[in-house]
C-alpha cells in the first residue's frame, strides 16, 4: 500500500503538469492599433526653414477615463461598455491624439507653430476634451468633445463637436480606420476654424 501512494503521487503530478502545459500554450493573440494618418498633405515636408511668429501651444488634451485604458472601447448597449482585452491602443489614446494633433495642424496650419511643448508666448492655446472615442452598438465610430482655445488677449472661443462614422465593414480594423476617419475630419474643421 506503501508504495501504491508514491506512484500515485507521481501519475498526478506528471497529469497536472501536462493540463498546466496545455493551458499555456494556448495563448491568446493580442492586436495592437494607432490612429491612422490619410492627411494627403502630410507626405510633402518642405525642405527649407519656416519663418512665423504665430505658435499654438496644445496645452492639455483631456481624455474621458473610461476611454483613456489600453483597450478600444465598445458601446455594447446603450447604458453599457466595454473594455476590450485583446485589441489595444498601441500607445494611451491621449498620447496618441496628442501626436496626431501635433502632426496633423502642423500640416494644415503651415503658419503656425504647433507643439504640446510651451515653446514661447503663444499666440493660441488650445485645451482638447475628449468625450466619447470608442465603437458603438449601432454599427458606428462615435467621437464627441469639445475645444477650448485661448488668444493671447485671454479671449477664449469653445467648440463642441459630435461625430457618428458609419463603419465599412466589422471589426476592430473597420473600427479604428473610422475612428481616425472622423477625427482627421474633426481637425480639418478646427483648422478651417482658426484659418478664418
Amino acid at each position: 500500500m506503501i508504495k501504491i501512494i508514491p506512484k500515485f503521487q507521481i501519475v498526478l503530478c506528471v497529469t497536472l503538469f501536462t493540463l498546466l502545459i496545455g493551458c499555456s500554450s494556448n495563448k491568446v493573440n493580442k492586436s495592437y492599433y494607432q490612429l491612422a494618418n490619410n492627411l494627403s498633405n502630410q507626405n510633402q515636408v518642405s525642405q527649407t526653414m519656416r519663418s512665423t511668429n504665430q505658435f499654438m501651444w496644445i496645452e492639455s488634451i483631456d481624455v474621458a477615463s473610461f476611454l483613456n485604458k489600453s483597450g478600444i472601447v465598445l458601446q455594447t448597449e446603450n447604458i453599457k461598455y466595454a473594455t476590450a482585452t485583446n485589441n489595444l491602443w498601441v500607445a494611451s489614446l491621449s498620447q496618441q491624439l496628442k501626436d496626431r494633433l501635433e502632426q496633423d495642424l502642423t500640416a494644415l496650419l503651415p503658419n503656425y507653430l504647433v507643439s504640446s511643448n510651451q515653446i514661447t508666448t503663444p499666440s493660441l492655446t488650445v485645451k482638447l476634451f475628449i468625450d466619447g472615442f470608442h465603437g458603438s452598438y449601432t454599427g458606428d465610430a462615435i467621437i464627441e468633445g469639445r475645444w477650448v482655445v485661448t488668444d493671447s488677449k485671454n479671449n477664449i472661443k469653445t467648440k463642441a463637436f459630435a461625430r457618428q462614422v458609419p463603419l465599412t465593414d466589422n471589426g476592430y480594423d473597420a473600427l479604428v480606420k473610422a475612428l481616425s476617419k472622423g477625427w482627421q475630419d474633426e481637425e480639418q474643421d478646427f483648422a478651417n476654424s482658426i484659418k478664418h
